[in-house]
């Protein structure tokens, strides 16, 4: 063996041919520039062969399935096939054969998904475990969930994480899949991470063998002596006993002595709870209600006792889950995080909306209160049948709500005396509400004007319409077609506002709107964005607005959701033109970040 290929640190068991000792003892640019125009598979096969080998090769695959800093933001999938059980070269396999794996993640994303031969599988053919189509999605399925378990093995630190579970259905997630989905959010919880989102909208803790928090056993009391034999603890008993006596007596004005209940007193303690093996950090969860299922009761109580939540979200998606949260979620939030700051509940039905209300006034702690209608009633004014006022909490600061329950909630607000904020949220789906969004903020307006209370109205407004954007797919033709289709016809809610009177919406003081996360990049032949022009038409019909916020899909279970990408001329293609566009503009976000207004023309 020659001294340079000693130096490369190939074995004589790894040479195939002395072509491919020359080909690895090229120029690493060169190198580099070749992986390039391999297949993803061919590149991962040669991320065993040296230090640089998988370096580069890792990185060409990571960066063809938009994943450019690891660290930072790492989406992942994992994929449930009903055909075949060898994994695809994306971007979980380059991270499972890297050598050198991020040590901190600040954003992991990892989602189940299943492939398209198994989604359009019949229900009774998955029934049978001895079919082949339905074994194996219980192969691939429980492989999957090893995968993610691999993955978080080489991580030390993990900030947030968001797990989108919705592969794992077909009854997936039952028998073995319960107890790996269990130690994989045991795992998140040991690598100190301190947001997490879970999508499952089926039981997740299985039927056979739930799941049990990890909890060590009581040491603290010392062991009972032995010698001593049972006299010891007959006379214990009785020093209580009498001393409970002793300290319980009180006179009374007649002379008589009776006993006084301290049972007042010791239920006002807090409970000792015993020493956990592991120790959340967890400050801010976005879950299901399936998590509340009766299942898995004790491990939930037992999890919210030990986490530092002071922001929770969760999403009711059945109305199984509704009930289980309304029978138990409320009383065990109540119990294990008393001083919750935040509460998110999403997809609420008319049928349950006047249990869920009344139900909020015991969290004396919160401060930000969202509630959301599913998108089949959001449009639509909830009306509940001989209900008392639902009182909104008294220190809440914030409350954000679907349209459709301004009529139902706003008169319950004049019990939060701290509350400064009013929120009306239109989610993706509720264009035919815009049509009424003068009669909606001029309701709030009125009434608070009516109680002389001062009250900022904000409005959050989803621009995911294709007609907000251009085609970015590198095809010129295309997206000539496309810009030119645009021009002719503008978002469909700009177009409904243009029949209504912007006069009733000059009282906006905020505006947030939540765009998909490439939504301000512009096309190659675009001098423009198109996405920044519309938001201008928009700014019209808010003369009044002080504050606007651009974002991404706020919730994870949006199909497009992500951070929003921030172009590296922001200042003089968004910045500059919404300014403009709006003379009372004191503040505009975009993602993360706050931009003044400029003293002068960029």
């Amino acid at each position: 063996m020659s001294s340079g290929t000693q130096a490369a640190g190939i074995s004589l068991h790894e040479m195939q041919s002395r072509q491919y000792c020359g080909f690895i003892l090229l120029p690493r640019e060169l190198i580099f520039k070749i992986l390039e125009a391999l297949d993803s598979g061919s590149v991962l096969a040669c991320t065993p062969l040296s230090t640089y080998f998988n370096s580069a090769g890792v990185d060409v695959i990571l960066r063809r399935n938009d994943v450019l800093d690891a660290g930072a933001y790492c989406r992942v999938s994992a994929l449930v096939n009903a055909t075949s059980a060898t994994p695809p070269p994306d971007a979980l396999a380059a991270l499972l054969a890297t050598t050198a794996p991020p040590g901190r993640v600040r954003h992991l994303h990892c989602t189940f998904k299943l492939s398209e031969d198994a989604e359009h599988l019949d229900e009774k053919t998955l029934e049978d475990p001895d079919i082949l189509p339905a074994s194996r999605l219980e192969i691939t399925g429980l492989f999957a969930l090893q995968r993610i378990g691999a993955l978080l093995s080489k991580v030390d630190t993990l900030d947030r994480v968001t797990l989108d579970l919705s592969g794992l259905k077909h009854g997936l997630l039952s028998g073995n899949a319960c107890p790996l989905l269990g130690n994989l959010i045991h795992t998140i919880i040991r690598k100190g991470c301190r947001t997490l989102e879970v999508k499952c909208k089926q039981n997740p803790f299985g039927n056979d063998d739930p799941w049990v928090f990890p909890i060590r056993e009581d040491t603290s009391r010392s062991p009972p002596d032995r010698t001593c034999g049972s006299s010891s603890n007959i006379l214990s008993r009785l020093s209580s006993i009498c001393s409970l006596f002793l300290s319980g007596r009180e006179e009374v004005p007649n002379g008589h002595r009776r006993l006084r209940s301290n049972s007042s007193s010791t239920s006002q303690q807090p409970k000792h709870l015993p020493k956990p093996e592991i120790h959340p950090h967890i400050t801010k969860l976005d879950i299901d209600g399936s998590f509340f299922h009766p299942t898995g009761r004790p491990w939930m109580s037992d999890f919210l006792a030990y986490s530092p939540i002071t922001d929770f979200t969760i999403s009711l998606t059945s109305k199984s889950a509704s009930s289980n949260f309304i029978d138990f979620g409320f009383k065990t939030l109540l119990q294990t995080v008393p001083r919750l700051q935040s509460l998110t509940v999403l997809n609420v039905d008319g049928q349950t909306i006047h249990q869920i209300i009344p139900r909020l006034r015991p969290f004396t702690a919160l401060k930000f209160l969202t509630i959301t209608l599913n998108s089949h009633l959001s449009s639509h004014p909830i009306v509940v049948q001989d209900a008392a006022t639902p009182f909104t909490p008294g220190n809440v600061e914030r409350l954000s709500i679907s349209p459709g329950l301004i009529d139902y909630m706003i008169l319950g607000t004049v019990t939060a005396l701290k509350m400064t904020e009013f929120e009306i949220i239109y989610g993706r789906h509720a264009w035919h509400t815009l049509s009424s969004l003068c009669v909606h903020v001029k309701t709030v307006r009125d009434f608070y004007a009516k109680i002389s209370v001062p009250m900022c109205i904000s409005l959050t407004l989803s621009c995911m319409e294709d007609s907000w954007y251009a085609n970015h797919d590198g095809n010129d033709q295309r997206e000539e077609e496309n810009t030119a289709k645009q021009e002719s016809s503008p978002p469909w809610f700009i177009t409904a506002l243009e029949s209504q009177d912007g006069a009733d919406l000059v009282a906006v003081d905020s505006l947030r709107l939540e765009l998909l996360p490439a939504g301000l990049k512009r096309g190659r032949l675009q001098q423009k964005t198109p996405c920044v022009d519309n938001i201008c038409k928009l700014l019209s019909f808010f003369p009044g607005v002080k504050q606007i916020n651009l974002c991404g899909p706020t919730s994870f279970r949006d199909d497009a959701a992500g951070a929003l990408v921030v172009p590296k001329d922001v200042r003089q293609a968004v910045v500059q033109p919404v300014y403009e566009a709006c003379s009372s503009l004191a503040t505009l976000r975009i993602g993360e970040e706050v931009y003044p207004r400029p003293l002068v023309a960029l």
